[in-house]
């Protein structure tokens, strides 16, 4: 028990700081993403137009939708207040629970060397990754080099977090140390 909450919370620190320097080091999010021509008019088109935070689908009804027109699916927040604390925090919590949800995947899993365990955490980032994005890519037409480096993003993270999960979890007595 002992080694399954030091790999959750071991593999979700990690976890956090993969996803810090994959998101603030590295230039691939921002390097797949594209910003508006006039950024405030779009701001205030918002404000105008979407009162309320949440998801907005344009066009909103299928009938709506013309073959070659516009589409938009946006989380909105019309008043966004950043409170960097908290969000990190709730962040690390995610990433530990997360963590713990592959921890406990894998201590299903008996019999399994260092390798085959490293192997199945990599498996399940896989998972995460493309259940995670591809429907976005899919139905919501995110870009694919957009889709592709968040996909590559959750299994490096989780490649990162395996190297001490699968040393700590489902370890026998008789399995050698890596």
């Amino acid at each position: 028990m002992k080694k399954l909450v030091m790999a959750s919370i071991g593999g979700g620190v990690i976890l956090f700081f993969w996803g810090f320097i994959s998101w603030t080091v590295l230039s691939w999010h921002k390097d797949t993403s594209l910003s508006f021509d006039n950024e405030a008019a779009v701001a205030q088109s918002i404000v105008q137009n979407a009162p309320q935070a949440g998801i907005y689908f344009l066009p909103f009804n299928e009938k709506d939708f013309v073959d070659g027109g516009p589409s938009v699916f946006a989380a909105i927040a019309p008043q966004y207040h950043l409170d960097m604390g908290s969000t990190l925090g709730i962040g690390l919590l995610g990433y530990i629970v997360s963590a713990l949800l592959v921890c406990l995947a894998l201590n299903m899993c008996r019999g399994l060397n260092y390798a085959q365990r490293l192997k199945f955490v990599l498996l399940l980032g896989l998972i995460i990754g493309l259940v995670g994005h591809f429907p976005y890519w899919n139905w919501m037409n995110f870009s694919t080099p957009y889709t592709l480096v968040m996909i590559l993003d959750s299994v490096l993270g989780w490649l990162l977090a395996g190297l001490l999960i699968a040393k700590l979890v489902g370890v026998q007595d008789t399995d050698p140390a890596p």
